[in-house]
């Protein structure tokens, strides 16, 4: 009798011991859970990480559009524009503007949302800026213009005079241009490539076919018809190819 009162405990103990190890296996098995779930969530969200970091909400809803409502993920370089000083205000802001404010950006009417388009347009209008004497005062990427440079083009537009015959080139170049004048809206980007056309004219004897193609080459609203222009830039590739 005394033997088997002395081994219940140990049965107990046993029991308990079990409950114990089941308890531990449990808790560690849901730790491991978490971080393997933490880690999968980290890592398969870098597209939320490149939203969260950017720091205005017009670069924000760019993205968000870009991303295809976070779905997608956005070339750096359309990132990096996305940043820039984006708004359809017109010549006067930036008549007003510091350097340290950083570049101003396009896409006022719409997201850029095809880096091949881009690309391209910026092989274009490469080549043409290099085939028109590689003249400093064009903007080498549309997207992404400093603000002194935009201020020096857009002076021009009050500052230089066109006589009655450059007035019929710099009229003939709206007729002919891809949005029917400088930009496909009257907001800043419209002045200062009014002002570079009449600066071409004036002071490099630029005709009305050159300032049209430039301001096509040179577009940047963002919009769906803006940015599917394939086509046209590839026109413009194969003429500057023959």
């Amino acid at each position: 009798m005394e033997k088997e009162v002395k081994s219940m405990p140990n049965k107990v103990t046993l029991e308990i011991d079990r409950k114990v190890l089941l308890v531990i296996f449990l808790a560690v098995a849901g730790v491991a859970s978490f971080i393997l779930f933490s880690n999968n969530e980290a890592s398969a969200n870098p597209i939320e990480e490149a939203y969260n970091a950017l720091k205005t909400p017009s670069a924000k809803k760019l993205f968000y559009d870009q991303s295809e409502q976070l779905t997608k993920e956005v070339p750096k370089r359309l990132i990096e524009l996305d940043e820039k000083t984006i708004g359809c205000f017109g010549p006067s802001k930036i008549m007003q503007m510091s350097a340290l404010e950083g570049n101003l950006g396009g896409q006022c009417c719409g997201a850029l949302k095809d880096i091949e388009s881009y690309d391209l347009q910026m092989q274009v209008l490469e080549e043409f800026i290099e085939d028109h004497g590689s003249i400093e005062l064009i903007p080498k990427d549309p997207y992404d213009i400093t603000v002194e440079r935009a201020q020096q083009l857009a002076s021009f537009d009050q500052t230089v005079k066109l006589s009655q015959e450059q007035q019929k080139i710099y009229d003939a170049a709206m007729q002919s241009s891809h949005h029917g004048g400088p930009c496909c809206c009257k907001c800043w980007k419209w002045y200062v490539m009014s002002g570079l056309a009449k600066e071409l004219i004036v002071g490099y004897g630029w005709g009305s076919e050159d300032i049209a193609e430039l301001w096509d080459v040179s577009s940047s609203c963002g919009h769906d018809e803006d940015t599917n222009m394939h086509k046209h830039y590839r026109t413009k590739e194969r003429k500057h190819a023959h």
